[in-house]
């Protein structure tokens, strides 16, 4: 799953399109679709708040959470990572 903002956006790899949406691997919306992924292994990609409320999400339905960003540090707010943790 790939959760990367407030507004839908994608990460422009090759294979996205191909697996984008009805469970086919690869969404913007956890709320949406996380019932698709239950007890497996997800990433969310993205370090703001979005990305952690949707990790924070997932993490009641799967078995692992990989939280991908580029930097060094997330961007999010304090409050939102200690509850992503």
């Amino acid at each position: 799953i790939i959760a990367t903002g407030a507004a839908a956006k994608t990460v422009g790899i090759p294979a996205e399109a191909k697996f984008f949406g009805q469970g086919g691997g690869v969404s913007t919306c956890a709320t949406c679709d996380g019932h698709s992924y239950v007890n497996k292994t997800v990433a969310v990609i993205g370090g703001g708040d979005s990305a952690m409320e949707e990790a924070s999400y997932l993490a009641r339905l799967v078995d692992k959470v990989y939280l991908i960003h580029r930097r060094e540090e997330f961007r999010a707010s304090k409050i939102m990572l200690k509850r992503a943790q």
